[in-house]
C-alpha cells in the first residue's frame, strides 16, 4: 500500500494522465513550495507525496524536518482537533514508509496515537431517544483505524471498524443527515458538521478497504456514507434550503467543502454521484492532510472499465 489512502495503482494512472485535468491541476499544487505551504502538516503532506510521486529524496528530507518540529501534544484526552492532528501526521507517515528514517519518525509518532486511540475510548451513544454521535467520536474512530493500520495494531483497527459500523448503524439518517452532529442544539456552522462527520466515515471506509477489511461494502438498509455525501452535495448547490440553520450562504458550504471536502473524490471513484462535476469544476483541487491527502490527484481518474467479451 502507496499511502493510508491510495495504492501504487492509484498514482501509476496519475502519471498517465500528469499533462491533462483535472491531474495537471493537482500536480501544480504538489509542486508548491513548502515554504508557501499554510501550515506544517500541509508542507510536510505535499513533500512526502512529492517523495512518493517522484521519487524525489529532497522532498522527503523536507517531509522529515516538518516532522521534526510537529506538535504531537500528550495525553489521552481525546478532542476532534487532536485526533486529526495525528491523523495526518499518520498519512505523512504513511507516504514514508519505504524510506530508511521511517522507524525514527515512528517511535515518536507510535506513542502519542495509541495513547489517544486507546487511553480513553470514546464510545458511540447507544441510546435510543436517539442514537447519535460526535464529531470527536468520529475521528477518534478515524484515528484509531489509522492507527491500527500504519503500526499493525490490531486493538485499535478493531475499535475503528466498531466505530464505523455503529455510526453506519446509528447515525446516518436514512434521508443523509448525521444524527446529533447537524442537529444537536446548537445551529451554528451545521453544514461544516456534516462535511466534517461524512469526512471522517469516508476515509474510515477507505483506508479500511485498502488495507483488507472492505468496510464500503457494509450498510443497513441501504445507507451508507455515499447516502450522507449525496446529502451535503445537494446543499451545496441550494444552500437557502439547508434547514438546520437559517443562514446558510453558498460561501460558507464552499468553504466547508475546500476544508474537509477532499473525500468527495473518493466517494466519487467508487460510487459515481449525480450532479458532483460542477462542484469537482469549481473546488479542484481538493485537498485535506487530515481527510485523504491530494485526492484530486490519487482518486480522480478511475480505472478503465473491464472490457466483457461475448460468450461465443
Amino acid at each position: 500500500m502507496a499511502g493510508l489512502f491510495h495504492k501504487a495503482e492509484h498514482l501509476a494512472l496519475a502519471r498517465d494522465q500528469r499533462e491533462r485535468e483535472p491531474v495537471a491541476g493537482a500536480l501544480r499544487l504538489l509542486a508548491s513550495p513548502t515554504e508557501q505551504a499554510a501550515d506544517a502538516l500541509t508542507a510536510a503532506y505535499l513533500a512526502a507525496l512529492r517523495y512518493q510521486f517522484y521519487g524525489d529524496d529532497a522532498a522527503a528530507d523536507s517531509a522529515f524536518q516538518q516532522f521534526a518540529h510537529a506538535d504531537l501534544g500528550s495525553g489521552p484526552a481525546v478532542n476532534q482537533a487532536r485526533c486529526k492532528t495525528l491523523l495526518a501526521w499518520l498519512s505523512v507517515a504513511a507516504l514514508l514508509r519505504q524510506h530508511e528514517r521511517w522507524q525514527a519518525l515512528c517511535s515518536r509518532l507510535k506513542p502519542a496515537c495509541v495513547a489517544l486511540a486507546t487511553g480513553m475510548p470514546v464510545p458511540l451513544n447507544a441510546s435510543p431517544n436517539p442514537p447519535s454521535a460526535s464529531l470527536e467520536e468520529l475521528w477518534q474512530g478515524a484515528l484509531r483505524l489509522a492507527t491500527g493500520i500504519v503500526f499493525a495494531h490490531e486493538p485499535c483497527q478493531r475499535l475503528g471498524q466498531a466505530a464505523y459500523r455503529k455510526a453506519v448503524d446509528q447515525v446516518i439518517h436514512p434521508e443523509g443527515f448525521l444524527k446529533g452532529i447537524v442537529d444537536g442544539k446548537s445551529a451554528e456552522a451545521t453544514y461544516a458538521r456534516q462535511v466534517s462527520g461524512v469526512c471522517a466515515l469516508v476515509i474510515m471506509a477507505e483506508m479500511a478497504t485498502l488495507a483488507g477489511s472492505d468496510l464500503w461494502s457494509y450498510e443497513n438498509r441501504g445507507v451508507t456514507p455515499v447516502t450522507a455525501t449525496t446529502y451535503l452535495l445537494y446543499y451545496y448547490y441550494y444552500p437557502e434550503k439547508w434547514r438546520w440553520n437559517e443562514d446558510l450562504s453558498p460561501e460558507a458550504a464552499a468553504a466547508a467543502i475546500d476544508r474537509e471536502g477532499a473525500f468527495i473524490e473518493i466517494v466519487q471513484r467508487r460510487h459515481a454521484l449525480r450532479g458532483v462535476e460542477l462542484l469537482l469544476a469549481e473546488r479542484r483541487p481538493l485537498f485535506c492532510a487530515s481527510g485523504g491527502g491530494l485526492t484530486t490527484l490519487t482518486h480522480a481518474i478511475a480505472p478503465p472499465k473491464k472490457r466483457r467479451w461475448p460468450l461465443l
